[in-house]
């Protein structure tokens, strides 16, 4: 069963009554990229902090803010599925109907991923890669997705 509420745009699917799978967007200047964009440069200009140091999570909110894009658009994350019900197109389903409500509306929708199986399964619902970049050792991608015309 699918669930959806365009006003704060989240769909999920699930099994009986219990969640079992999410996608969800933050609205336009509400993304930590949006937020975090002024401290972005501080941030990356002090010391690495050691491992363990909540400083370094910083790091990646500050790399994801000097990323974002400029013009309007909603961030998608997070998205998800349980475990036991992955591998039977439940996330595919979700994103798809995401998807199309952004179509429907003419949105820009954005999200960073560290999994290149994650890129792959974002590329199928018609994001493209913008850059790719590492954090701290960790793999990101930068990945958009312009309204699909009808």
């Amino acid at each position: 069963m699918l669930f959806e509420n365009l006003s704060s745009p989240q769909v999920g699917a699930l099994c009986d009554t219990c969640p079992v799978g999410v996608a969800v967007a933050t609205a336009p200047g509400r993304c930590v990229g949006t937020l975090f964009r002024s401290y972005a440069e501080a941030t990356l200009a002090r010391p690495l902090a050691p491992y363990g140091s909540p400083e370094r999570e910083q790091i990646f909110w500050a790399t994801w803010a000097q990323h974002d894009l400029p013009e309007e658009h909603w961030h998608i994350g997070p998205v998800g599925v349980e475990p036991g019900f992955q591998g039977r197109g439940i996330g595919g389903q979700i994103m798809r109907q995401l998807c199309d409500s952004f179509d429907e509306a003419r949105r820009i929708a954005w999200l960073e991923t560290d999994k290149d199986m994650n890129v792959r399964f974002y590329e199928a619902v018609g994001f493209e890669v913008v850059e790719r970049t590492s954090i701290l050792d960790v793999p990101t991608w930068f990945m958009r997705r312009d309204p699909v015309r009808n």
